[in-house]
């Protein structure tokens, strides 16, 4: 019989992403049936497992977060797959999430929140902190408004917890109110929230807190239950196994001297709401009054007449209040929302795609169609395409 190839993952178990990851591989693996997986119990950053060296391996997909990973891993001469942001190890196929449009999301989420002042918390010392970070301040530039920084410690370096607690409770009072504050990641904003709790800050009233990962145990278990955006880690662990197939298959890609790996950035799945930013921190309360109306009526097919009816203000009138509070018109924060859960329905479900239509509020699919390529640069059927791994 042949012999099945034996697969290192040098994955942590210890997070949601890692976790995601793992279910991307598991998922490629049960399609292909092709492994012998070998898959060490271990914690975010820890030791390369002792029986590395003496099994033979023929293929690594691993998190090359720390020196002695990166060693141990080149060490190994076989294929391996980056799900990393450090980028230790150069020339190895790399895949990683779109921080970029991460933080592109937190931003347009707060922003349409109606929120005017903005802030970033992550760890200092981390890529994917650092972009996700950079990607916030730029967006807050670009429409005019300042980003405030607090950086936290890595957690793969042992730092004063005390000090550095009480410098981020003093940098949450001083900040100006209200504000959205974008954090890295659920841990972090899940810190934040017990700051708040503690100094008395009012959550969502006076910080708007938004995580990343949507891990669900620390988004629900959090109080207020944490707003967080899903990060496509199902997608890059499938990614992931899937290109080191192909490399096990064809070593000599690896040892060609010309060889340029690939890399893939995952967008984000989307951003899932709950307390923490739910609520619109527009000072025109009308404004607020219509946008609270769109938002839980946008699917069930409302025109904007119908916003007209509710607040009680001519069309010209409502739209000139509507972009000074928040860019856009009340048409496009229809179309918008719309969008947004047809593109969630696409990923999510096995609709049609004149079911998720009618759902998403649209009377017709051939509407939907024209306005989803418009927005996105594709139609819904190929979006779903590829989506359907994630």
């Amino acid at each position: 019989m042949k012999r099945r190839k034996s697969v290192a993952l040098l994955i942590e178990t210890s997070n949601a992403y890692a976790r995601g990851l793992l279910e991307g591989i598991v998922k490629y693996h049960r399609e292909h049936d092709a492994w012998s997986v070998y898959l060490p119990e271990q914690e975010r950053g820890a030791a390369p497992p002792a029986w590395l060296k003496n099994t033979r391996i023929d293929g690594a997909i691993a998190r090359i977060e720390t020196d002695r990973i990166a060693k141990s891993v080149s060490n190994l001469k076989v294929p391996v797959v980056d799900v990393s942001s450090a980028r230790r190890v150069p020339n190895v196929p790399w895949i990683e999430t779109d921080d970029q449009a991460i933080a592109q999301l937190a931003f347009e989420h707060l922003f349409e929140r109606g929120f005017r002042h903005f802030a970033y918390c992550g760890p200092r010392g981390l890529n994917w902190s650092r972009w996700r970070s950079q990607g916030f301040t730029a967006r807050c530039k670009q429409a005019g408004f300042k980003c405030l920084l607090h950086w936290t410690p890595s957690p793969f370096r042992t730092t004063s917890t005390n000090v550095n607690q009480g410098q981020l409770a003093h940098w949450l009072n001083e900040l100006p109110k209200p504000i959205g504050l974008f954090c890295a990641y659920d841990i972090t904003a899940q810190v934040i929230l017990d700051h708040c709790r503690n100094q008395g800050i009012a959550v969502p009233e006076e910080i708007a807190v938004i995580g990343v990962d949507n891990d669900p145990l620390l988004c629900e278990l959090a109080r207020p239950s944490l707003t967080s955006i899903a990060p496509d880690a199902l997608g890059a662990g499938y990614y992931a196994a899937q290109w080191l197939d192909q490399a096990m298959s064809d070593r000599s890609t690896i040892k060609r001297s010309n060889y340029s790996a690939p890399f893939r950035l995952m967008p984000p799945l989307g951003l899932v709401l709950r307390q923490s930013t739910d609520i619109t921190a527009v000072a025109d309360p009308l404004v607020a009054k219509a946008i609270e109306f769109i938002r839980s009526h946008a699917c069930d097919g409302i025109q904007v007449e119908d916003v007209l009816r509710h607040v009680a203000l001519s069309r010209r009138m409502l739209e000139t209040r509507f972009v000074e509070a928040i860019g856009k018109t009340p048409h496009a924060m229809i179309a918008m929302i719309r969008l947004t859960r047809a593109k969630e329905l696409l990923q999510q479900t096995d609709l049609s795609v004149d079911a998720i239509a009618r759902k998403a509020g649209f009377q017709h699919a051939e509407y939907m169609s024209v306005a989803f390529r418009k927005a996105f640069g594709q139609p819904p059927g190929r979006y779903r395409r590829q989506h359907t791994r994630s």
